[in-house]
């Protein structure tokens, strides 16, 4: 997740627009006018007050990951991966096979796996 150590307005503006919000709905969001809204997107530089800065910084953490990469990429960072060591990938490969055979069986005991309902077959 991307940390900001001083809100500007171009980080407010980036967030915002990563929302998917329009100024008026930040602006109520974040407990503000929307004017405030409208100087961050004027003044990049601008930094909010500090209470202002504590709700931005509780805004990005409530943001869905969607969002997260959205604003990542609002801000020029570039897209990060997650990577996985052999043993996570293992231990994911056996959940997976578990799961399918789970499912083979319940299918094979007649019932059917997407509502779990028993089958007509008796």
């Amino acid at each position: 997740m991307t940390v900001i150590d001083e809100w500007t307005g171009r980080h407010a503006h980036a967030l915002r627009a990563a929302l998917r919000l329009t100024n008026e709905a930040f602006a109520e969001y974040l407990g503000v006018a929307p004017r405030t809204i409208s100087k961050w997107r004027e003044r990049p530089e601008m930094v909010p007050s500090p209470h202002l800065q504590e709700a931005l910084d509780t805004a990005l953490a409530r943001a869905p990951a969607e969002a997260l990469t959205r604003f990542a990429a609002n801000l020029g960072e570039p897209e990060q991966r997650v990577t996985l060591d052999q043993a996570a990938l293992g231990q994911l490969n056996a959940a997976v096979t578990d799961l399918a055979r789970l499912l083979s069986r319940i299918e094979f005991a007649g019932f059917e796996v997407a509502g779990i309902e028993q089958s007509s077959r008796q």
